[in-house]
């Protein structure tokens, strides 16, 4: 008997669960007024559960760069962007700085080069180009690997940001 009102309160526990399930979805912003507090949005793409947003790199080609909160580094290009930036006469050796040591997420440290970009830009989604000036960017010897755009590069372009997968978008308040 005692086994029978066991199993009938755990019945009764588990269906109550399941009727009170949420539903979630993508953020959004509650109203169209608070859309408009933020000065620009830059749109992104998802690749690889990475936020994916173009970059154009000292005036020259656009780049894909995968937006990295995590990156302490202002940018890291691979040296294939780096050879494209050469061959588009936009970098040359007198833009080198120094070598800096950098620590990954797996504890592991490496020595990349350190150069200065003259500016890197994100066009909005009104097509207004929003460009920062002498950013410090590591090259990684490794061909092809994914541009990553660090948080000073985020902090220099607004105060505060805010993601919105409802439509895609970063929002900046400047």
């Amino acid at each position: 008997m005692k086994k029978l009102i066991f199993f009938g309160l755990a019945m009764l526990m588990l269906i109550s669960s399941c009727e009170n399930k949420k539903a979630y979805r993508p953020s959004q912003f509650p109203n169209e007024r608070n859309k408009h507090n933020f000065s620009f949005a830059i749109p992104y793409s998802m690749k690889k559960n990475s936020i994916v947003v173009r970059v154009r790199l000292n005036n020259g080609p656009q780049f894909e760069g995968v937006w990295d909160s995590g990156c302490s580094l202002p940018l890291k290009i691979s040296k294939l962007e780096a050879e494209a930036l050469v061959k588009n006469g936009t970098l040359s050796i007198s833009d080198y700085k120094s070598n800096y040591p950098v620590t990954i997420a797996n504890g592991q440290t490496s020595e990349y080069a350190v150069y200065m970009l003259k500016s890197i830009s994100f066009v909005d989604q009104e097509g207004v180009e929003h460009m920062l000036s002498n950013i410090q960017a590591v090259i990684d010897d490794n061909v092809g690997t994914d541009i990553l755009i660090g948080l000073p590069v985020m902090q220099a372009l607004g105060d505060s940001y805010e993601i919105s997968q409802y439509d895609q978008s970063i929002y900046f308040k400047e």
